[in-house]
């Protein structure tokens, strides 16, 4: 491995005493020598440089322990604002925060799908209106895409044009291009599978919405498919449905629920995965999941596929909690600071 050199250390440093402040809430310049084991010279040395760079702030709150008092230090709310654009089928929805993570304002920016030169429009003149039109020095410090479980990225791709070329780029490359700044994306469903730490070692996750997503997880890594994240293997349904009745009342149910070709395609291409990776489980969402009988009746077709293997357990996923644009908006921040050590845009 290669010596670190002077600047790498001197980023590193910074990055530890941001990190210590934002999980501490706020420190005074001793503190924060104790929490990271630098000299206090370095720590006064580099958060002069973090308040001249209004990454900080001197809270104006002092504290004394018998000696001298101290000053606490705490990330500055005004240091930019983050906008988080939540982009489903259904809707796309623009929020922003302050450094601090506090919500600071909310738009709708449709409530139907949009192509993604019709999106990028919506959100550049969102932002435009935010942060350029306006006299109260907002500045733009990052971007999040949170694109829900029905959603391929790919999908989202914009025509992009300057003066001298015009060319087919995702959304995220366009926002970079246009404002400059980091641009984060994210699928809802990592943010599920993350906090479910059994499930994200081996498993698949089946999103059935308006459209069929699947996406596996393999020794605790997402793996990158032709869509990103999630592959869409809606087209693949069409095969099984053509001459089967539309509804299906379940054993133990009055109520006519999805058509039994669902039920196979899904057992059968379940078992294919599970013939080709080693799963632990099977994660499953979307509206048709959460009629009765839906799961039981494909964990009991799954059995008989794979008998005598017993195939791996089905979990229904609830949906994303609220707090995910917070989040990524969390995410951003870390980006827009270099926490994770990437230096810019990922």
């Amino acid at each position: 491995m290669g010596k670190i050199s002077l600047k790498d250390m001197k980023s590193q440093n910074r990055r530890l005493i941001v990190q210590s402040i934002i999980t501490g809430q706020s420190l005074s310049r001793i503190a924060l020598a104790q929490e990271t084991g630098l000299s206090p010279s370095t720590v006064t040395s580099l958060v002069s440089e973090l308040l001249e760079e209004k990454v900080l702030v001197e809270s104006g709150v002092t504290f004394s322990t018998g000696g001298r008092g101290r000053r606490e230090l705490k990330i500055n709310s005004g240091y930019g604002l983050i906008v988080v654009v939540e982009i489903s089928r259904r809707r796309a929805n623009l929020c922003t925060y302050d450094m601090s993570l506090t919500k600071r304002g909310e738009k709708l920016l449709s409530e139907r799908r949009l192509s993604g030169n019709n999106l990028f429009f919506e959100i550049s003149t969102a932002i435009f209106d935010q942060f350029y039109k306006k006299d109260d020095n907002l500045r733009l410090a990052g971007i999040g895409l949170l694109f829900m479980e029905d959603m391929i990225e790919s999908d989202l791709n914009v025509m992009f044009s300057t003066s001298l070329s015009a060319d087919n780029i995702s959304l995220r490359e366009a926002l970079y291009t246009q404002f400059k700044v980091p641009v984060v994306g994210e699928y809802s469903v990592s943010e599920v599978l993350n906090t479910i730490e059994a499930e994200a070692k081996n498993s698949v996750h089946v999103a059935l919405a308006g459209t069929v997503l699947v996406s596996l997880t393999i020794d605790g890594r997402p793996l990158q498919m032709s869509g990103g994240k999630s592959a869409n293997i809606t087209g693949l349904l069409s095969a099984f449905q053509s001459g089967e009745p539309k509804t299906k009342t379940f054993p133990g149910n009055n109520k006519p629920e999805q058509p039994p070709s669902l039920l196979s395609w899904l057992a059968g291409i379940l078992a294919l995965l599970c013939s080709l990776f080693d799963l632990d489980n099977i994660l499953l969402s979307g509206k048709a999941v959460k009629t009765g009988g839906f799961v039981s009746s494909v964990r009991e077709i799954l059995g008989r596929i794979l008998a005598p293997t017993v195939p791996p357990p089905i979990r229904v996923l609830q949906q994303p909690d609220l707090r995910l644009t917070e989040k990524m908006a969390h995410r951003v921040r870390n980006t827009v600071l270099n926490l994770n050590g990437t230096g810019g845009f990922l």
